[in-house]
């Protein structure tokens, strides 16, 4: 897993970073070790932001104070919810700036790795809400009901897997409709997004209880 790590002031995620390499993760930053605020990587000459080319999984925002103001140093964290690229927070987070783009936000610093790990593997929620609402719209017509459709839209890297369940059998023609549709949908909300792939998983695949 690729973690973009931020720190609300200089330092602040030394123990994070050795942590999530402890763990096997790849660490990016914004900027190199000891260097000012600005210029970011993706502004000096021959520089490359860690968000543009590559798969970055999720951003880690360590803070150890407690202010609503964001930092210079955390400019990275609104690139990453620009490209929706899901957030955790751990440290001092209390009156976080970010708190209401947060995938996960952990007071501490008893587990890192955990926080960032949960981020990463959380759906996405603004992207699940336009999958399932394309979803129902294509079910209701084409005449069937919708109480029990639900979709999942989760990161891979810079790739998103969508999971629709209908929860009622649809003939290949209208689940290749739900399917196109909701690509679009959901393109619409993230235009930063590789590849969007769907699965359309029928009622005979359901799990029985």
């Amino acid at each position: 897993m690729r973690v973009l790590v931020v720190e609300g002031t200089p330092g602040a995620s030394v123990r994070a970073v050795r942590e999530l390499e402890r763990a096997g993760h790849e660490v990016r930053r914004c900027h190199d070790e000891g260097h000012a605020s600005f210029p970011c990587r993706g502004m000096v000459e021959g520089g490359r932001c860690p968000l543009e080319g590559e798969s970055v999984d999720v951003a880690l925002l360590v803070r150890v104070a407690a202010t609503h103001a964001p930092t210079a140093e955390e400019e990275g964290v609104r690139c990453a919810l620009r490209r929706h690229v899901p957030v955790a927070i751990v440290g001092e987070v209390a009156d976080v700036p970010y708190a209401d783009w947060a995938t996960v936000i952990r007071p501490g610093a008893d587990d890192i790795v955990g926080a960032a790990e949960a981020a990463a593997a959380a759906p996405l929620a603004r992207h699940t809400s336009a999958a399932r609402h394309t979803l129902r719209t294509v079910l209701a017509g084409n005449g069937l009901p919708t109480e029990l459709a639900e979709a999942v839209v989760e990161r891979h890297g810079n790739h998103l897997h969508v999971l629709l369940s209908p929860g009622v059998a649809m003939d290949p023609m209208v689940a290749d409709t739900a399917s196109v549709r909701t690509v679009g949908a959901v393109r619409a909300v993230d235009p930063y997004a590789g590849i969007i792939d769907v699965s359309v998983e029928q009622p005979s695949t359901l799990p029985c209880c």
